[in-house]
């Protein structure tokens, strides 16, 4: 009786994990459809200085600016950390400039995982020669 018991409760739970890994499948395709390929425009700010002015524990001089991009409505869009945003997220000589920037954005994140922008009219897009987000690939020949 005991051993009946298991093997029904083992089905059971093999039957209900085929439903969650069929809704599991199911909520993938629809956050998969909250990805887009975009251009936003908007500034360069840091995001602690700008949070510290509503109040939050920024500690910008002790761990570091992190950038992300105003857009309208003073809405901030995050970058996805990799080798692509670096440069914007550290800010640097570009903090507070206007920057457009293109790459699939998640909406559901409010991420941009970066692809190439532009500032002061120049663009910035991956070279794989120099192993940078240089600029190089849009010089004139």
């Amino acid at each position: 009786m005991f051993k009946r018991i298991l093997m029904l409760a083992a089905i059971a739970a093999f039957v209900g994990m085929q439903g969650i890994a069929v809704a599991g499948d199911s909520d993938k395709a629809e956050k998969e459809e909250h990805a887009e390929h975009v251009q936003m425009e908007g500034t360069l700010v840091c995001l602690g200085c700008t949070l510290k002015g509503e109040g939050a524990r920024a500690e910008c001089s002790e761990y570091g600016h992190t950038h992300a991009l105003m857009v309208e409505d003073d809405e901030m869009v995050l970058f996805l950390p990799n080798k692509y945003s670096a440069g914007l997220m550290e800010g640097g000589k570009f903090h507070s400039k206007m920057v457009a920037v293109s790459g699939v954005y998640y909406e559901d994140a409010n991420i941009l995982d970066v692809e190439m922008y532009e500032i002061d009219g120049k663009k910035y897009g991956w070279c794989d020669h120099c192993g940078a987000m240089d600029g190089c690939a849009f010089a004139e020949k």
